[in-house]
């Protein structure tokens, strides 16, 4: 297999802990370069990087692979380092981009990147909005380049066996899917509280993650359809007040969202996922799946998946997984899986068209929202997000943005309603009849 060069943009948390990893296991992946604006995010990967591969260095020389050691060590001595993409992607012979910025940069670095001749694989979500997701999918059906969706649940041993069981016909008919993807909140990095950086709250950050799992499960030749924020719940602020990177801050985006999405098959079949997207703790205990002839279960245990499979005269068997299921393997299982696609030409199966109709659910689930939380179709919200094209150009990203913080903070108490409102002031409103 041809080795892959890779250069990073964005060596933040999820690229040091995560990403990084990989490259140090992966024999088909070179990590030759890292960009970031940060000075000390630079120094911290490089360091991470050292670390990562002498280690990997030191598993080769136990097993008396002293040579491939050998150049473990000199590729990670190697790796250089930019404060600018831009300046990486001229002066780097690169076969693919690992972004892994704050999600307001994603759409700008892929697009350029693709313009450039470059393979290209974004960490989640695609983009903050499907209108930028859009421009994404347009830059690479353009430059004819590949590029993956980072969702790495979807390679976790856990799902990737419930997959089978349900292709199998263990479950019958799929009809109804519990897909929690929640934690108690992002409090140490601050940019995910900022509307601008970070495009939404918990319903985009996590949200999109349970999309795509469902989405997966489900089997990728239905369609979503239908996008209905939960009547009781739906998005909303619950915690309002947070403590972030040091300080107490009042939430202007959502930590809590429960959505159903209805997917559609070609035989007419269809199936309903609810999904919980939280920074407030869990509400569910795992992922549920309920079919005609039985449901099943499926949770981490000791390292392990566990997938709980009953029928409906009582029945029920207990599956263990082997392979773990940490989110560090899942992340080396799709770094490896994208290589292997720009190694033999062949498209991800997390690619642009598919990243891109997960965002129009995860907005759709926004506009519902903003609608009283009526259902609405996948083609009547991209209808509004044309006609939002339409009306602000260039901005129409950034208004819709607007839209979805406006609504949330009219859930703040009044004093801080008031404060948000003399900030935005001269932000033009776009309702439900003005689109």
């Amino acid at each position: 297999m041809k080795e892959i060069r890779v250069g990073a943009v964005g060596v933040g948390n999820i690229f040091t802990h995560c990403h990084l990893p990989a490259y140090a296991r992966l024999p088909e992946a070179k990590l030759v370069a890292m960009a970031d604006p940060s000075e000390r995010s630079l120094r911290r990967a490089l360091a991470a990087a050292r670390e990562a591969f002498q280690s990997e260095a030191e598993r080769l020389r136990g097993e008396g692979r002293d040579e491939e050691a050998r150049e473990m060590l000199k590729a990670a001595s190697e790796i250089r380092v930019y404060k600018d993409y831009r300046e990486m992607l001229s002066r780097e012979e690169v076969d693919l981009v690992d972004i892994c910025t704050p999600h307001k940069y994603h759409k700008e670095i892929a697009v350029e990147a693709l313009r450039a001749g470059v393979n290209v694989m974004v960490e989640k979500p695609m983009a903050r909005t499907y209108l930028e997701a859009l421009e994404i999918v347009e830059a690479a059906r353009d430059s004819k380049k590949l590029f993956q969706l980072n969702e790495n649940y979807v390679f976790a041993g856990g799902f990737y066996k419930v997959r089978k069981l349900i292709q199998a016909g263990e479950l019958g008919e799929v009809c109804f899917l519990i897909v929690p993807c929640s934690h108690e909140g992002p409090e140490g990095t601050e940019w995910f509280w900022n509307p601008e950086l970070g495009g939404g709250g918990a319903l985009l950050d996590l949200g999109s993650h349970a999309v795509a799992v469902a989405w997966y499960l489900i089997g990728l030749d239905r369609k979503p359809e239908l996008v209905k924020a939960e009547k009781f719940a739906g998005v909303s602020l619950r915690a309002r007040e947070r403590y972030v990177a040091g300080g107490f801050k009042c939430a202007l985006v959502e930590d809590d969202a429960h959505v159903l999405v209805k997917f559609r098959g070609t035989d007419d079949s269809w199936a309903t996922a609810l999904i919980e997207a939280s920074w407030c703790g869990p509400e569910y205990e795992c992922t549920m799946a309920f079919g005609s002839r039985g449901s099943l279960k499926v949770r981490g245990a000791q390292g392990k998946a566990v997938v709980e499979l009953s029928d409906y005269v009582g029945r029920r068997r207990v599956i263990e997984v082997p392979q773990e299921v940490s989110s560090m393997d899942t992340f080396t299982y799709e770094i490896a899986y994208m290589c292997r696609c720009v190694s033999s030409g062949s498209r991800s199966f997390l690619n642009e068209e598919v990243g891109a109709e997960v965002m129009a659910v995860v907005d759709a689930a926004y506009y519902s929202e903003m609608q009283g939380r009526r259902a609405v179709t996948l083609d009547e919200f991209k209808e509004f997000s044309a006609k939002l094209a339409e009306r602000f150009g260039d901005r129409a990203s950034d208004e819709f943005i607007k839209m979805k913080v406006r609504h949330v903070a009219g859930q703040l108490p009044p004093r801080e309603v008031l404060a948000f409102a003399a900030r935005e002031a001269d932000s033009p409103r776009l309702g439900r009849d003005a689109a």
